[in-house]
């Protein structure tokens, strides 16, 4: 989507440089809203080290941002809904996305699992088009999507 009128987004780098063009990274706000959260109530330091302390400067969402060539915005999920599977830091919505991506998938969510030698590992719940039959070589499909 582009953003309402008076809404300034950007996308930052983990570094906090904020990207131009298409690009991927932590979504943000340059400027207050009338409609933007003011504070925590009763709690107004969690409000600002939630909102502000990761990039100074900005309103950080706590959302994955990608903005393509023709400037539309895609949100691609929580920043902090990842899984430590083996080492590898995974993102929840970006397994989501690639099984999605399947023309036998309708829905996907996938969430984490405790794995006795990986740590965390995923279980991915599924919701196939109408006329889709599970089959094992489906599943090796999906396995391997992404």
């Amino acid at each position: 989507t582009f953003p309402f009128f008076g809404v300034v987004p950007a996308i930052l780098n983990e570094s906090g440089e904020e990207l131009e063009g298409p690009s991927e990274g932590y979504l943000v706000f340059k400027q207050p809203w009338p409609g933007v959260m003011r504070t925590v109530y009763g709690n107004h330091e969690r409000f600002e080290t939630t909102y502000f302390k990761k990039f100074p400067g900005y309103y950080v969402t706590g959302d994955g941002c990608r903005r393509d060539k023709d400037g539309y915005y895609w949100i691609t999920g929580r920043i902090d809904d990842m899984l430590n599977v083996s080492g590898h830091l995974l993102s929840t919505a970006e397994v989501e996305s690639a099984l999605v991506e399947h023309k036998a998938v309708a829905e996907a969510a996938v969430v984490s699992r405790p794995h006795s030698v990986k740590g965390e590992s995923l279980y991915c719940f599924i919701t196939l088009n109408d006329g889709v039959p599970y089959n094992q070589t489906l599943e090796a499909e999906l396995r391997k999507q992404g």
